[in-house]
């Protein structure tokens, strides 16, 4: 996918026509786009997303699309027209796709817009029917997708979150192409589900009692799956109130102060917690290897006394081999010269040291056991010193975390009766969210057990139905057909999990990489089989959860978005026949370097011009100077300014320069009227 154009008519603040040509060449495929907060860069990055997938960011403030001037210019019943264009090749095809709606003017001077209609043209060719547009346009870059290479830089930290690991999961679905085989699993599943139904008519008497005790096994399971999963989506409902919630506290004069305050009481308690859940764990891990060795006191007591009698009857330690003494007893003749015939006195008092010979093998178990005691009766102190020390960690982490606890509530009780009705509200409902999250929780835990006494119930159902005996040869054939099925089922569930458990891995190794490049911080990203990404300690046990920043997860949320990319272009080109078409791929991301420090923010601008093929870069006059500029110039084919007319008297005048000319950022409107000119960088 390669991005030629973007044209706005009458879009939000752009008012009449205005195009931007994007620079796509080789080594000059970056396109930058200068303007203030407000002038419309959020505008652009909609415009693309808006055309091609209907979607709008969240910092894309809801309401009227038609630019306020377009209206008030039109005459009242008339209407007026806006539309955003994208103009794109992809595997040598062109696509001009627009999306446009329509507004009538009311007699109050407002407009009412129609829904929105999208229009698509391959190499000139308008395609009439809108699942073909859709598909055509999600074959190029499915929906699924979109955010990881058209986003808000400032809230780039989100994609990272628990929250949103169920976008992340579809996400990584379209990128293994596994739709395909999920499609596979359901249908057989559901030919499974036939053929049983199938023999629960024409089987005997136990067969029908098998089968129907399975399906209500099955029914039973399915809806507490659908409950689960209705749980999971409420749970993320919940996650996401409670940041609105402390957003909302946070945004308060009042309160900010004790919000912060509890903020960093959170922080500090989920550090504590995951220390806390490694100390537990190295306990665990103590007494599993070596909580053995308590148990051995009378045993060791036992092999003492043994050896201590052995050695006071003479018989530790050996003097003798029991095979020397043979041969001596073979040659019938002694040491001494003497002769051993049988049943003379010599050979007698030789015969005795056969049994005396014989404990030489024992002397040896002895002496290897005796090294072994020892080192036992060294180690048991030392691992119940490992205990209490362990154990007393345990307990202060948890007197700290109470401690913590205790403080928070404390806050919490003094916001509920906070004199401001506001505050006690906002309080209130996140209180009641959090319950909420907790009983969701524990719910959740309930139904996971109760799904897999499930599931073990059915493969006992499913050995005994395997087992018994077909009365006839159309139950056989049936029988034989839904095993099939399930093989099939299995084999092809075997197949998602390696395809997905190899990509996952393929995957976290290139954001490592690239995590590296960017930042200087030693931590490691680690992808969970839940697909949420997490900083972790390597110097630390346990693969240790960091606490992050917000620029840290803008940093991993960027490794994670070059990552995709990567795998998309490498994925793409393998599995074209059954996934996405081949082709490069570009970002567009907006003011994408807002709350990182100067090393991050140069970091950052040298790495994203290589993750992607073409760039098209929204930045604020203080986020390009420097660094960021210094790195990206080389790489810049084209270059935009957003002149802001503003209605505002008393506003300031601003401007940039670049490359030698001074370009006006914000200007003096010559009417009543607010709105956007784009005027193009000379290079």
């Amino acid at each position: 996918m390669k991005l030629l154009s973007l044209k706005l008519f009458n879009f939000r603040q752009f008012w009449g026509e205005v195009a931007l040509e994007l620079a796509h060449q080789n080594g000059r495929s970056v396109t930058i786009i200068h303007g203030n907060n407000g002038a419309g860069k959020t505008t652009l990055l909609n415009g693309f997303t808006w055309v091609l997938y209907d979607q709008r960011s969240p910092a894309f403030a809801p309401g009227p699309l038609i630019n306020n001037r377009a209206v008030a210019e039109t005459a009242p019943g008339s209407q007026v027209e806006c539309w955003a264009e994208v103009l794109f090749e992809h595997n040598g095809k062109e696509y001009q796709a627009r999306r446009s709606c329509l507004g009538t003017k009311t007699a109050e001077g407002e407009s009412s817009e129609s829904a929105s209609t999208l229009q698509l043209k391959i190499n000139g060719k308008l395609i009439p029917d809108k699942d073909e547009v859709e598909d055509a346009i999600g074959s190029v870059l499915p929906i699924s997708l979109h955010r990881y290479f058209f986003f808000d830089g400032e809230r780039i930290e989100q994609i990272v979150k628990t929250e949103n690991r169920a976008d992340m999961a579809t996400a990584i679905k379209t990128l293994l192409s596994v739709e395909m085989l999920e499609r596979g699993i359901n249908h057989l599943d559901y030919a499974r589900k036939q053929l049983e139904k199938e023999l629960r008519d024409i089987g005997d008497t136990e067969t029908k009692r098998l089968m129907t005790e399975k399906a209500s096994l099955e029914a039973e399971k399915a809806q507490k799956e659908t409950r689960r999963a209705a749980i999971v989506q409420d749970l993320l409902d919940q996650e996401d109130l409670k940041q609105r919630y402390n957003a909302q506290l946070m945004d308060l004069a009042s309160v900010k102060e004790i919000q912060e305050r509890r903020k960093a009481l959170q922080d500090e308690m989920e550090n504590l917690e995951q220390q806390l859940g490694r100390s537990e764990d190295r306990l665990r891990r103590t007494i599993s290897s070596r909580g053995y060795m308590v148990f051995l006191d009378d045993t060791i007591t036992q092999f003492k006394e043994l050896a201590a009698d052995l050695r006071r009857k003479g018989e530790l330690p050996a003097g003798i081999k029991r095979q020397f003494v043979q041969d001596l007893l073979d040659q019938e003749t002694c040491i001494c010269g003497a002769h051993l015939t049988a049943g003379t006195t010599h050979r007698r008092e030789v015969e005795t040291w056969l049994g005396k010979g014989g404990l030489q093998d024992v002397e040896e178990a002895v002496i290897k056991m005796s090294g072994e005691v020892e080192s036992l009766e060294r180690q048991i102190p030392e691992f119940w010193a490992e205990i209490d020390q362990e154990q007393a960690s345990i307990e202060r982490l948890r007197q700290r975390i109470v401690r913590l606890q205790n403080q928070v509530s404390d806050i919490r009780d003094q916001l509920k009766g906070s004199e401001d009705v506001n505050v006690q509200g906002i309080e209130q409902r996140l209180e009641a969210t959090e319950q909420a999250i907790t009983d969701r929780h524990r719910e959740d835990a309930v139904l996971k057990d109760e799904i897999q006494r499930l599931d073990d119930a059915i493969a006992e159902v499913d050995k005994q139905i395997k087992a018994h005996k077909a009365k006839d040869k159309e139950q056989a054939r049936v029988k034989r057909q839904i095993e099939a099925a399930q093989d099939a089922v299995a084999r092809l569930n075997e197949v998602k999990h390696r395809v997905d458990l190899k990509f996952r891995a393929v995957l976290e190794l290139k954001v490592r990489e690239i995590f590296r490049r960017i930042s200087f911080t030693p931590y490691l990203p680690k992808l969970t089989e839940n697909y949420e990404l997490r900083l972790i300690d390597p110097s630390l046990e346990g693969e240790a959860t960091v606490a992050t920043s917000t620029g840290q997860n803008q940093i991993l949320s960027l490794a994670f978005i070059g990552s995709v990319i990567e795998r998309v272009r490498y994925w793409s080109k393998k599995h074209s026949a059954i996934g996405l078409d081949g082709g490069g791929f570009p970002i567009v991301m907006d003011s994408p370097f807002g709350s990182l420090d100067s090393v991050n923010r140069s970091n950052i601008a040298e790495a994203i011009t290589t993750l992607a093929d073409q760039l098209v870069v929204l930045v604020s006059k203080t986020q390009w100077l420097n660094e960021v500029e210094r790195e990206m110039e080389p790489s810049v084919g084209a270059e935009y300014v957003l002149v802001y007319y503003t209605a505002k008297e008393d506003a300031e005048l601003e401007a940039m320069e670049r490359h030698g000319r001074s370009y006006p950022l914000v200007k003096r409107s010559p009417n009543k009227f607010t709105w956007t000119e784009v005027v193009k960088v000379e290079m």
